[in-house]
């Protein structure tokens, strides 16, 4: 059964292929990103924005809610894990309490 899914997706992706357009050509600039008409930089790290610099005023304007989250993230995976399992019980008693 999966392999004939695969077969029928493989199908179909190839029936899309082949409804694009035949007479594309790639040039020089087809498939570069649009920055507002201006040249991409030579050098790829100048074009990435930082999620710093996109958010700040989303993130500025929730700095009370933010900082207490950011405290919270350790890197480590025991406490990650931790607090999947106490919210999962919470929400288990709560199913379990309302039913």
């Amino acid at each position: 059964m999966f392999i004939l899914v695969v077969l029928i997706i493989t199908g179909i992706t190839y029936l899309i292929y082949k409804m694009g357009n035949p007479a594309y050509k790639r040039t020089r600039f087809k498939g570069q990103p649009f920055i507002s008409g201006n040249a991409p930089f030579k050098d790829p790290g100048r074009m990435h924005v930082g999620g710093d610099n996109l958010f700040w005023g989303f993130t500025n304007a929730l700095k009370r809610y933010f900082d207490p989250l950011v405290k919270g993230h350790t890197g480590i995976v025991n406490d990650y894990v931790y607090w999947f399992i106490v919210t999962m019980a919470v929400i288990l008693m709560y199913i379990y309490v309302t039913l």
